[in-house]
């Protein structure tokens, strides 16, 4: 692996660990609190997976005929 690409994987992995501290921070100078966001994060969250869930089924039927 040459140090280029170590430097890129550095940086992605904390960008990665900057981003929730960083959105957190944001959305409370907006006026936001913390629970409200974990409720909307999760609630987005849960939504994506059932979606993912649903076209794996789809696929995995359509696949079959």
């Amino acid at each position: 692996m040459s140090s280029t690409e170590q430097i890129t994987e550095s940086g992605a992995i904390v960008a990665a660990k900057m981003a929730p501290p960083a959105t957190v921070s944001l959305a409370t100078l907006a006026g936001y609190q913390v629970s409200e966001i974990l409720v909307w994060a999760t609630l987005i969250y849960t939504v994506l997976l059932i979606g993912q869930k649903l076209y794996q089924i789809y696929k995995d039927l359509k696949r079959r005929d």
